[in-house]
């Protein structure tokens, strides 16, 4: 929802939230649900009724301290259209704060659509709890990306690189306060070119096991590792 009102104010949730909420999770009045605004701010409500529309009204009865998140940057070599969408749910699940597609050379051609790329994240969000909306930005090349003054630093980025040994999972994340950069490249992975320019931007291997990995579950494995530092 745009904002969390105040305890004892009344809100009533978007269309999308609302079907979640009546139709997936199958609330009833009187139940109490956990709200969010997708900017850190929750508050726990009480559904009342359903409008005429079938969108769902609270009355707001406790707020929560949401603290941020960790940061998690994705730097996401764009895959094929269905895999992308996948790829953004399990990295909104997993804990990513920010998406960078990237234009690499294996990525197909295309541009995505940056509206649906929203609500594949809107829906992730509200599926897995998150109070806070994960950014999507680009797609860039690869050049643009690693330029971005806002990536967190060496020392602090990870990627999945060719060469990298399989085996038990490799690398670790060390956190410096400014947070922690994965990438993953598309299907067929970074091409040698692209793979000399992330370790040259301070990308070190990080290994996701001995067997290949499609974009969603790279990522997902991805983050998971960077969870477990």
């Amino acid at each position: 929802m745009p904002s969390v009102p105040a305890v004892g104010e009344r809100c009533v949730a978007a269309a999308r939230e609302s079907h979640h909420l009546l139709h997936v999770i199958r609330a009833r009045p009187g139940e109490r649900v956990r709200l969010v605004d997708g900017r850190s701010a929750a508050a726990i409500g009480v559904l009342e009724s359903v409008d005429a529309d079938g969108q769902a009204c609270f009355t707001i009865v406790e707020r929560l301290v949401a603290s941020p998140p960790p940061v998690r940057v994705v730097l996401l070599g764009l895959p094929k259209p269905a895999l992308l969408e996948e790829a953004l749910t399990l990295g909104t699940e997993g804990g990513a704060t920010r998406f960078v597609l990237v234009r690499a050379r294996y990525s197909p051609p295309g541009a995505p659509r940056s509206d649906r790329l929203l609500r594949v994240v809107q829906s992730a969000v509200t599926q897995c709890g998150r109070a806070d909306l994960p950014a999507v930005d680009g797609p860039w090349s690869l050049v643009e990306a690693l330029a971005d003054a806002s990536l967190p630093p060496v020392g602090a980025r990870w990627g999945a690189l060719p060469g990298t040994p399989p085996g038990p999972v490799g690398g670790g994340s060390e956190d410096t306060g400014r947070g922690v950069a994965v990438a993953i490249g598309p299907e067929g992975g970074w091409s040698p070119e692209e793979a000399a320019a992330l370790t040259d931007a301070g990308f070190a291997p990080l290994g996701l096991g001995p067997f290949v990995l499609r974009t969603p579950s790279a990522v997902g494995a991805a983050l998971a590792r960077l969870w477990n530092g």
